[in-house]
């Protein structure tokens, strides 16, 4: 992550400070703040959750002293201290980054905005601490809650078995006629409690039945036709006599003498 410029001065004051007198803290009234021991310049740059203040001399540029901020915001204080009697003027611990010492020095600013804006940084720091602390707890309570739900999605190869729970007085041969199904029309359900016949179905319109087609003339003429088509009635044969005489001879025998 790159490092992100505060705040910048190009101009302040390192004081030596005698112990602190009192338990209110230092005051600035105590320093010969005619006498600096040191004129700097002070960057005050971030990256993540670190934050350092970098001291450099004003004629060579070259890092003087280096104080970094705490890791909690809670304990900006035993880093960067105001005093008491003046707001231009701070009391820093300075720490050697190779032996792990540290001292307390003065720093002075000459202008009232410069040392508001230097507050502000500060503070600009110790608000995005805050932030990423309160993001932190919010993303492990989240992972939390998330790992405690139960997982019901099923398994590869996994199978579920449903059963349906018949209803009292059920059996299969009732279960059976309440699914079957006849010639379209609703069946009545038979339950435990008895026959229920089902809603009256809505009368369906009478059809009359179509009328007989009109014959064409070509099949009227067909059926004459056939009639004269139709062979003719036998004839009945005539009885011969053994005689070879005809029909009168024959009625007229009987009388002959």
């Amino acid at each position: 992550m790159a490092s992100v410029c505060l705040f910048t001065c190009r101009e302040c004051y390192v004081y030596q400070i005698p112990p602190t007198s009192s338990a209110s803290g230092h005051r600035a009234n105590d320093w010969n703040v005619d006498k600096w021991l040191k004129e700097v310049s002070l960057k005050v740059k971030s990256e993540g959750e670190k934050c350092v203040i970098s001291l450099y001399d004003m004629e060579t540029e070259e890092l003087f002293a280096e104080c970094p901020l705490p890791a909690k915001p809670e304990n900006f204080l035993t880093s960067v201290e105001p005093v008491v009697d003046s707001s231009r003027y701070f009391v820093l611990k300075i720490v050697d980054p190779q032996s792990k010492r540290h001292a307390f020095i003065g720093l002075g600013f000459r202008e009232r905005t410069q040392s508001s804006d230097f507050n502000a940084a500060i503070d600009e720091h110790r608000q995005y601490l805050r932030r990423k602390k309160e993001a932190d707890a919010y993303k492990e309570k989240f992972a939390q809650s998330t790992e405690a739900q139960k997982d019901y999605s099923l398994k590869e190869g996994e199978k579920i078995t449903i059963q349906i729970k018949k209803s009292p007085g059920a059996s299969p041969s009732k279960l059976k006629s309440r699914l079957s199904v006849g010639d379209g029309r609703a069946k009545p359900v038979i339950t435990g409690g008895g026959l229920l016949a089902p809603p009256p179905p809505v009368a369906a319109a009478q059809k009359k039945p179509p009328a007989p087609a009109a014959a064409a003339q070509g099949d009227w003429v067909a059926d004459f036709d056939s009639f004269e088509a139709a062979p003719a009635a036998p004839e009945v044969a005539k009885a011969s006599n053994a005689g070879g005489e005809g029909f009168e001879d024959d009625q007229w025998g009987d009388f002959e003498g």
